[in-house]
């Protein structure tokens, strides 16, 4: 799960929205809703608000100052740190609101950004000493929770680390886009943004701080410490659970850590004052099997620590992943039968217990696949009882993993219900979150499962009766909702109608429109608030292009907006194809609006040479995929010299600095279309059949033998998966399909056995029935609009004509109601998208192609219909 999706969640209950968004009780902090001294220039960007001193100086990079302050002190550790700030002319950065700095803190938020309150950045090394010397009286006992990624100065809440003060880009050692700072050389390296504290080698810290250097250096823990760690089985902000060993009696644990201030729920409660009730909850349970068992708790090093047993075996989450057939290739019917006796087992077991914790009067709070532990021998055991709750005292916490919380305020005992009703569902489609969205997904799924899975008779209603739904007001009436129903399910068992289908996704996309708004015109992807709202991936290009070529119109006012945004931009633009200008003047084009692909081309020419990674969703490859496109189709000789300029960059790094499997610190490189070397296949092949040179075809399949060996061959199915090392992964963006997309377009040209073999084992990656996404890039509808594109290379087309409806048909699982049309959940399933990369412009573009034999599937991509040349 990306944990960033959270806070995205807080603001709006159909569609991801800015955190700073998100209502609270509390308005903005003070500073930020104030006009600003004469002399210093304010802006706001996401949830930082920006005081920037127009007479200071303000180096690109150096050591930075981070301020910690937890929900109660923020207010006033930011009068005190503002107004000294203010007063020394020194630029600095916070936070805007208690809605901002809870969304900061929250337990999956990222922690490599935990803690950071206030960022200020000194001008130089003597006014950094003086800063800290100045501050750190005057804010003692105000702090929050450690800030992980930097240097602790003292014993207070300043923190410092060295990083860039300014935006620059580089490549990581895997070719990916990250944030860079300078060598002395003038090299643009990474600049290290992880939850542990780093100093680059080429950087001398100020004397000053060499004490501190050293004392953080030969930290070790207390000699007297009772535990050996052995290893971490998961981290999230509110702290760390380990593997351990006790040392007096060798004896392997869990200590699970929590960490003051961290890790806070939506009102502000921490992991430390939810792992207090853990333990006593465990403890009164002492005598439950399916409880496991609780040793002790301490507190250490301002942390405190939960020690209990370490249960022989793997989440129920785990063993639902490594079971279930929906995904694999090809199943049987004995596959399922085992498979439904299993996980109909699991949740007796499941309802037993809780059945147990509620005589006792205790709800359990946070029942999920990954709270559940299956034992070598089948028994279930519950762990995780930080959200436990005694029902006579006190209603639920309300926080919970998304697919089990239930979407109302229903009391502590009936959410258990709720989520063990989940649970029910979850093993066969593990699409609950749905239900919080549209709860009439609820019967659609039970449907679903009864009918492909040899159910016991009465499962469905039983299942129904303990998720209790009522009408999903939210998303539309109960006569709206009905209507969504009918065009999802179909009507009296006649074929499903899926022009109506098509056009009603098509008004939910145009109904969703907000042209009132700066930021972005469609509703998508969190990425949008990240880069913006007019791109092709992830904003309104992307958008525009597949209403337009998948025909369901264009909007005059739309295209405008869109224009005026790009216009009207402040600051640098990015330059990529699916994230910047280079895709919003292709999707001008393609809609017809030459006049607005020329203005926007213009401004990419006095944007100047950006330097780019390799992929085709930001880098050069679609940059030089699209200056070629434009060449033809403007008859431009210097923008196929630009194209051929960059081709030859790639392919000099492709062929002297050839990309690594893994990285430095042990990450799996990224395969696929968007990410990995198939975007640059994919531009070696359209090159070819540019020039005749076939030197670019050798190029090609150069890049694609790169991304083979990124690859794990399951023999039992005779299948390629993309390796992400903890995961193997078959969509387009990321994954087989993506490589498969490329090297189809490379065998219209050159065929070997290798590269045929490949081929079939690349398609069969999307065989399986079930995708947990319904979106272009990484789920169903990119999967079925794979099969359509290599259709024509196989004899087997009745094959592939099945796979490709029964996916069609599997969207419907995906497919919500809203006021009466279609829409789909994006990545994550917990909101809405409208977007082309994740959302429903990506899906009913891919719907298109199937009716339209001249529509490619993405840009750059011949079209189904195009012949074989080789």
């Amino acid at each position: 799960m990306k944990l960033q999706y959270f806070e995205y969640c807080f603001a709006d209950r159909l569609f991801y929205e800015e955190p700073a968004k998100w209502e609270t009780a509390q308005a903005g902090y003070r500073q930020a809703e104030s006009p600003a001294p004469d002399g210093w220039i304010t802006a706001r960007k996401g949830p930082w608000y920006n005081y920037m001193c127009e007479s200071s100086k303000f180096p690109a990079q150096g050591w930075k100052i981070h301020i910690s302050a937890n929900r109660e002190t923020a207010q006033q550790v930011l009068d005190i740190t503002a107004d000294y700030c203010i007063e020394q002319k020194i630029s600095f950065k916070f936070l805007t609101s208690q809605a901002a700095f809870i969304g900061r803190n929250l337990k999956y938020a990222d922690r490599g950004g935990s803690g950071k309150f206030i960022t200020i950045y000194p001008a130089d090394d003597v006014q950094l000493e003086k800063i800290l010397d100045d501050l750190d009286p005057k804010l003692q006992g105000l702090g929050g929770p450690y800030i992980l990624s930097d240097l602790r100065w003292k014993d207070g809440p300043l923190y410092l680390r060295y990083g860039g003060f300014v935006e620059r880009f580089t490549r990581n050692d895997l070719g990916e886009p990250a944030m860079a700072i300078e060598t002395p050389d003038g090299e643009l390296v990474v600049d290290k943004r992880d939850p542990v504290f780093y100093v680059p080698d080429w950087v001398e810290p100020p004397p000053f701080l060499h004490s501190f250097l050293e004392d953080r250096k030969n930290g070790e823990p207390p000699s007297d410490f009772p535990y050996e760690i052995e290893s971490a089985l998961h981290f999230s902000n509110g702290g760390g659970i380990y593997v351990a060993v006790e040392k007096a009696t060798g004896r392997q644990v869990v200590l699970k850590e929590a960490r003051p201030g961290a890790g806070l729920d939506q009102v502000g409660r921490d992991a430390v004052s939810r792992l207090k009730r853990e333990y006593e909850f465990l403890k009164q349970l002492a005598d439950v099997e399916a409880v496991v068992d609780c040793y002790d708790y301490f507190e250490l090093w301002e942390h405190h620590f939960l020690v209990q047993e370490l249960v022989d075996g793997v989440t129920l989450n785990k063993r639902m992943v490594a079971r279930t057939p929906l995904i694999k290739a090809n199943v049987t019917d004995e596959d399922m039968r085992e498979f439904t006796e299993w996980a109909v087992d699991m949740a007796d077991q499941l309802e037993a217990v809780i059945a147990t914790l509620h005589e006792r009067g205790i709800a359990f709070g946070d029942l999920h696949p990954n709270n559940i532990m299956i034992t070598e021998d089948g028994r279930v055991r519950l762990v995780d009882f930080e959200l436990a709750t005694y029902v006579d005292q006190e209603q639920r916490i309300g926080m919970g993993a998304p697919g089990f919380v239930p979407p109302d305020t229903r009391e502590a005992l009936a959410a258990d219900r709720y989520a063990l009703g989940c649970l029910k569902i979850a093993p066969f489609v593990p699409l609950t979150v749905l239900f919080t969205l549209d709860t009439t997904r609820a019967a659609a799924l039970v449907e679903f499962v009864e009918s492909r899975f040899p159910m016991p008779a009465g499962w469905g209603e039983r299942v129904l009766e303990l998720l209790d739904l009522g009408p999903s007001d939210w998303a539309g009436t109960e006569e709206q909702m009905a209507r969504s129903s009918a065009l999802i399910g179909g009507h009296d068992g006649a074929e499903h109608d899926w022009p109506a289908i098509e056009a009603s996704i098509a008004r939910a996309l145009w109904a969703s429109a907000t042209p009132d708004r700066e930021d972005r015109l469609f509703p998508g992807d969190v990425e949008q608030f990240k880069l913006d709202g007019y791109g092709f991936a992830y904003g309104a290009a992307g958008v525009l292009y597949a209403m337009a070529k998948s025909g369901h119109g264009r909007n005059e006012e739309h295209e405008q907006w869109l224009l005026d945004r790009v216009r009207n931009h402040k600051g640098l633009h990015r330059l990529g194809f699916y994230d910047g200008l280079h895709g919003i003047a292709y999707a001008f084009e393609e809609i017809g609006r030459r006049d607005a692909a020329l203005e926007v081309l213009d401004l990419i020419d006095k944007a100047g040479r950006v330097t780019l990674a390799d992929e085709l969703l930001s880098g050069l490859s679609g940059v030089a995929l699209n200056q070629l496109y434009f060449a033809t189709k403007l008859d431009d000789q210097g923008l196929r010299d630009a194209a051929l300029k960059n081709a030859q960059e790639i392919a000099d790094r492709l062929t002297n600095q050839p990309p690594m499997t893994q990285g430095e610190d042990g990450r799996h490189r990224r395969a696929g279309l968007m990410h990995g070397a198939s975007g640059q296949a994919l531009l070696f092949v359209r090159l070819f059949e540019d020039t005749g040179d076939s030197a670019f075809l050798d190029l090609a399949e150069r890049a694609i033998g790169y991304e083979l060996d990124c690859c794990t061959l399951f023999e039992d199915n005779d299948v390629l998966y993309v390796n992400e090392g903890w995961r193997t992964m078959p969509y387009i963006g990321v994954g087989s399909t993506g490589i498969g997309l490329a090297l189809s377009e490379l065998l219209r040209h050159r065929r070997t056995d290798e590269l045929s073999t490949a081929m079939d084992r690349l398609r069969r990656a999307a065989h399986a029935e079930f995708h947990i996404c319904p979106m272009m890039f990484y789920g169903t509808a990119g999967q079925m609009g794979f099969l359509h594109h290599i259709r024509r290379l196989y004899q087997d087309t009745d094959r592939i004509d099945e796979l490709i409806a029964a996916k069609r048909d599997r969207l419907r699982l995906h497919m919500v109601g809203l006021k009466g049309e279609i829409a789909f959940p994006g990545d994550q399933l917990m909101r809405l998208s409208m977007d082309f990369a994740t959302g429903g412009a990506g899906v009913l573009h891919a719907l298109a192609t199937l009716r339209d034999p001249g529509l490619p599937l993405l840009p750059f991509l011949h079209p189904f219909s195009s012949r074989e040349t080789g």
